[in-house]
């Protein structure tokens, strides 16, 4: 057990005095609470383990083949849930953006764009802007999607139940569908699966894509095109590398 803080509170009573220790510690992703009585004492200790949990990529090939099932299941069954979900894996894995920048996005902003297209968004982390290209593959979800359901296209693209279109969705409520969605289609991935993991797998696919065709600077030029100030942070991005590297022991 690694405890990582404790804090203690004491209210005192009449005849008793109640002591209360918050302890966050790693017990394998579970809220334990545990109380202990005495006759003059109280003492409840909560175990909670909201400790962060590397995100990691998964492979281009997975996500081709994730997005390709969700296009056909929602061909055959046209709801505005399948059509979320298709969006949120094509969204996320095709524009490198952060999920704040993705939540915040409308019809309007894309539905017009044409292949190959660059428009520019403002990363609400960092300020800064972003130069995106609109992909063919991209167009074609977005395209099957808004002709099957027909959205107003001032409203959120990632809308809120309630808000009906004008209000965004939250992270915590796209992390979820996000992983229910690796669940129904079984896929397997790595570490925590957040909407990073998308991002990550995005910038790990482009990077791959480069050195494959040759290009030996691709990890400085999607660095640069994701918005890093330091080449050491998208070098971060392809931890998963390192298991896959061992492999390099065996010359013959």
């Amino acid at each position: 057990m690694n405890i990582i803080h404790q804090s203690v509170a004491y209210q005192r009573f009449r005849k008793s005095v109640k002591i209360s220790f918050k302890i966050n510690v790693h017990v394998g992703g579970n809220i334990a609470e545990y109380e202990y009585f005495s006759s003059n004492y109280l003492i409840k200790i909560i175990m909670s383990t909201s400790v962060k949990t590397t995100t990691y990529s998964l492979d281009w090939d997975v996500v081709m083949n994730l997005e390709s099932r969700m296009i056909r299941d929602f061909q055959r069954e046209s709801t505005s849930s399948k059509g979320i979900d298709l969006l949120i894996i094509s969204i996320g894995s095709r524009l490198g953006l952060r999920v704040i920048d993705n939540l915040n996005l409308k019809w309007e902003d894309l539905i017009e764009l044409e292949v190959g297209e660059r428009f520019v968004r403002i990363e609400k982390k960092t300020g800064k802007e972003r130069v995106l290209v609109m992909s063919s593959k991209l167009k074609e979800v977005l395209q099957t999607v808004y002709i099957t359901l027909i959205p107003e296209s001032t409203t959120y693209i990632f809308t809120s139940q309630k808000g009906r279109g004008h209000k965004p969705m939250t992270i915590q409520c796209f992390n979820r569908r996000l992983k229910l969605i690796m669940a129904e289609y079984k896929v397997r991935y790595i570490g925590n699966c957040s909407s990073h993991l998308l991002r990550k797998s995005w910038v790990v696919g482009t990077i791959k894509k480069g050195f494959d065709n040759g290009d030996h600077l691709s990890l400085i030029k999607v660095s640069r095109l994701i918005g890093h100030s330091n080449v050491s942070t998208t070098l971060r991005y392809t931890n998963f590398e390192v298991s896959q590297s061992y492999a390099l022991f065996e010359l013959d």
